[in-house]
């Protein structure tokens, strides 16, 4: 029996490669795209019209559907994609966090939401086009979550709230290649993408103007406010908290004998940004909630590899997981640890195996 397989289409590159493999791999290919924003038109126009997602990326999506001969649906998730990762990503820089919005949708959206709907077209499987492996481990007997063979392309650790109850049902088609491979592949197939440019860091912000999609939304946040130093001392003004985030130093304007000055800390109760020296960055322990464990619940502390951030490198450290929460002390101090990123957690053997992660708080 052919067993069928639902692909999240983008409209870009790699998703439209992952359709087309899976497609002569023999599987029986549904081709699903999400409409989860509204263009703004009061934007600017940007070269890279494509983001994924957007009106555009369907059609692209459609195109490649076409070509490839599958059946192609597109889904109305707007309201839902608002509710559940634009208002998260709002309210994140309202509470001085800085949020990671992939992380959000790949949960509630991409393996959520439309994974409930694959189902329902049929689909044994949903594939992506992410950028990491999955292995069935016999003698453990469960599902690992592995990075990507292209390190420089990996993005296991925007895929760390994967479960294994998720994992036997997900199919990563782009897990062993290189991106060079992935667009030699697309032109082979005569995909109309095959050239595109990569899509958006934040889709739904394409003009790369996050700040002035918050002041639109939340333009009481943007409350000028006192710039402090590590003593308590006021050095200056600042132009609302959301504009600042943990180690930055550019765009600060601040003088003085104690500069260079780094934003060390964001204080949304008295409206202040606390700012100190680069060594003033740098933290051993972490703490972090909203929890999630790739191979279960760990029993109690373990050693593991830490990664604050999705440029961050990953770094050696005890975790002492809780219910609710987890505390990550690290043998080297941490530049940057920021509110509202995931720090996610590697085996320390191998470095390859995702074990689960959480949002710093």
């Amino acid at each position: 029996m052919t067993k069928c397989v639902a692909v999240a289409m983008s409209g870009g590159v790699d998703s439209s490669v992952t359709a087309a493999l899976l497609k002569e791999q023999g599987y029986d290919v549904i081709g699903i795209t999400l409409r989860l924003w509204e263009e703004d038109p009061s934007c600017p126009a940007v070269e890279n019209v494509h983001s994924c997602c957007s009106l555009s990326a369907v059609d692209d999506a459609k195109a490649v559907a076409s070509v490839i001969g599958i059946p192609h649906y597109t889904l109305d998730y707007r309201k839902l994609f608002r509710d559940d990762v634009i208002d998260y990503f709002v309210q994140s820089y309202v509470k001085g966090q800085t949020p990671n919005p992939c992380i959000a949708c790949n949960k509630f959206i991409k393996f959520g939401l439309l994974w409930q709907q694959a189902q329902q077209f049929g689909a044994q499987y949903l594939a992506t086009g992410h950028y990491a492996r999955i292995r069935h481990n016999e003698q453990r007997g469960v599902y690992e979550l592995l990075r990507g063979t292209d390190r420089r392309k990996d993005q296991s650790y925007v895929l760390y709230q994967l479960t294994q109850e998720l994992l036997p049902h997900i199919l990563f088609p782009m897990a062993e290649l290189e991106k060079v491979q992935t667009r030699e592949l697309a032109k082979k197939f005569g995909l109309p993408v095959f050239n595109k440019p990569e899509s958006q860091d934040i889709c739904f912000i394409p003009d790369n103007d996050y700040k002035g999609f918050l002041k639109k939304r939340v333009p009481k946040c943007f409350k000028p406010g006192n710039f402090v130093d590590v003593r308590g001392q006021v050095i200056g003004r600042h132009q609302g908290i959301p504009c600042y985030t943990i180690g930055q130093r550019r765009g600060l304007h601040l003088g003085g004998p104690g500069g260079p000055y780094y934003v060390v800390a964001l204080d949304v109760k008295r409206n202040q940004v606390i700012v100190g020296s680069e060594a003033d960055l740098f933290r051993t322990e972490v703490m972090a909630r909203d929890l999630s464990w790739v191979e279960g619940r760990p029993e109690g502390p373990f050693a593991a590899l830490g990664k604050i951030r999705y440029a961050a490198k990953e770094s050696p450290c005890m975790v002492y997981p809780g219910k609710d929460a987890m505390r990550v002390v690290f043998d080297t101090p941490q530049r940057a640890v920021t509110a509202g990123q995931a720090l996610v957690l590697y085996d320390r053997e191998s470095g390859e195996r995702v074990l689960g992660g959480g949002v710093i708080i």
